[in-house]
C-alpha cells in the first residue's frame, strides 16, 4: 500500500505564535515515535508567521487513522484550539506515480 501524505495548516491567533509553535512541535516529535509514522514536519509561512504547515508522511491510511486515537493527539487539539484563528485545513493525498 502506497504512503499517505498528510498536509495540515494552521493558523493561530496573533500574539500566540509562539505558543502554537511550541505545540506544534511537542506534537511532531511525539507522532514520530508512533508506528507508521514516517515523517512529520513543521513549516512556519515565510509571508505569515501565524500560519504553520504540518507535512505528515505515513506508511498506510491505518497507520494515520491510528494517529487520531493517539493520546498526545487528541490532549495537543484541545491545547491548540483556543488560540487558533480558524479551524485548521487538513488535506491528504497518495502518489500515483513513481
Amino acid at each position: 500500500m502506497p504512503n499517505l501524505y498528510v498536509m495540515a495548516k494552521v493558523k493561530s491567533k496573533l500574539g500566540e505564535t509562539q505558543k502554537a509553535k511550541n505545540i506544534l512541535t511537542r506534537l511532531a516529535t511525539n507522532s514520530e515515535k508512533e508506528s507508521g509514522c514516517l515523517s512529520y514536519q513543521i513549516l512556519c509561512s515565510g509571508e505569515d508567521t501565524d500560519t504553520f504547515m504540518t507535512l505528515e508522511v505515513w506508511d498506510s491510511k491505518e497507520s494515520e487513522q491510528k494517529h487520531w486515537q493517539e493520546p498526545h493527539l487528541k490532549e495537543t487539539l484541545a491545547e491548540l484550539e483556543p488560540i487558533l484563528a480558524e479551524e485548521p485545513r487538513i488535506e491528504k493525498y497518495q502518489v500515483i506515480s513513481d
